[in-house]
């Protein structure tokens, strides 16, 4: 039997030119608000300007706080939580990528609490945050699944610990606004990454030892999209059908995710990108996704086994044959973008493995306790240097 909870209280606006609509979701929210976003995308696109004349027109003033970068980092979120109780501002609007929403989640955490974000962290403060300003999402990948989730990941340069926390109703939006004409100008390489983001956030989740029929529905259908969508997208950006597909299966992940959480995976690649910030999240999770499933094969080849069915068309009834020609399914579908690649190439250096393994297991052990084998330290290490 199934015992579970789901508690989802974002408003989620799905749909080409949504956008345009924010002015009826904001009502409400205050009259200053801070933007995070990166520093150019948004900008060149249009997207930042037309935001900010949208809450011209409704009388609320704007902060832009525009230092986010790949892979936030625990200095800019200070910076502008800083920036936001000098301000006064009293809602967040996160705009662009899962880095500007998640630094956006936590600009809100700490301008309204006050100090560093990181004081409320499982392994900064572990004071938990007495408040948090509202959030607006607005996303222009199709990949984090961050606008439908509580969860954020910042990265503490100092201590080399990227960290993903969440903060219940705290850190959920208040309302995302998920236009899939935003993301018609994401580049080649970042459509593929941002959406094997999401692959692998409903892989993990249909693998995690707590899903459940409601998560498992979620899961398969956001794999089959990015498998269904990708190409079409990749080969032609502006392509609206495929981003809506692409855009939903991140959602989807975020929902899932939200309701069983990832596996170690992810706690993997957070040890490769907190070494090295210039390791792309979608990329490092690819990079080690595959190796991944060879190695808790045996604990979980049956959940596998439905994957190469259900997702890329295995027709096999053993189960073990099934999940071998799935993880084979898998390393073909990712070298059509790029995305094989092997740890020696991300700039990692091979005698921080054992580091990086104790880094990630202390701050992430409750990824492994529900992965199939509850893999541990040495396990970690064994599969970085099947990667290498």
């Amino acid at each position: 039997m199934y015992a579970f909870e789901a508690f989802l209280p974002t408003r989620i606006v799905f749909g080409a030119g949504k956008v345009g609509e924010l002015r009826k979701y904001i009502e409400g929210l205050g009259k200053k608000a801070m933007i995070v976003t990166g520093r150019r995308s948004t900008k060149e696109s249009g997207l930042l300007d037309r935001v900010l004349q949208i809450l011209r027109s409704k009388g609320i003033d704007a902060v832009v706080f525009d230092k986010i970068t790949p892979n936030p980092v625990l200095e800019s979120v200070d910076e502008g939580a800083r920036i936001a109780r000098q301000e006064k501002v009293e809602f967040i609007i996160g705009l662009g990528g899962g880095s500007a929403i998640d630094s956006g989640k936590a600009i809100a955490v700490a301008a309204c609490s006050g100090g560093s974000y990181w004081d409320y962290t499982r392994v900064g403060g572990r004071k938990r945050p007495r408040c948090a300003l509202p959030i607006v999402a607005i996303p222009t990948t199709h990949g984090t699944g961050t606008e439908a989730d509580p969860f954020l990941v910042i990265t503490n340069t100092k201590t080399k610990e990227k960290l993903g926390e969440g903060f219940g109703k705290l850190t959920f939006p208040v309302v995302s606004i998920v236009d899939p004409e935003t993301m018609v100008t994401l580049p080649k390489d970042q459509t593929a990454y941002t959406s094997m983001d999401a692959f692998y956030h409903s892989l993990e989740v249909f693998l995690n030892v707590n899903a459940y029929p409601y998560s498992d529905v979620l899961a398969l259908d956001s794999m089959k999209r990015v498998v269904s969508n990708l190409r079409v997208a990749y080969e032609n950006p502006r392509d609206i059908e495929a981003r809506s597909e692409l855009a939903w299966a991140s959602t989807e992940a975020g929902i899932t995710e939200t309701l069983v959480g990832v596996v170690a995976n992810h706690a993997l690649e957070h040890g490769l990108s907190g070494f090295n910030d210039r390791v792309v999240h979608g990329l490092g999770l690819c990079t080690l996704g595959p190796h991944f499933l060879e190695y808790i094969f045996d604990h979980a080849y049956r959940r596998i086994a439905i994957v190469g069915r259900e997702v890329f068309g295995v027709q096999e009834i053993d189960d073990k044959r099934a999940a071998a020609l799935a993880i084979n399914k898998l390393w073909e579908f990712q070298e059509v973008y790029g995305c094989n690649m092997p740890i020696r190439e991300l700039g990692i250096a091979k005698e921080d493995f054992q580091e990086m393994a104790e880094i990630v297991y202390r701050m992430f052990k409750g990824l492994a306790e529900v992965t199939p084998g509850k893999p541990g330290v040495e396990d970690f290490v064994k599969i970085y240097e099947m990667a290498w």
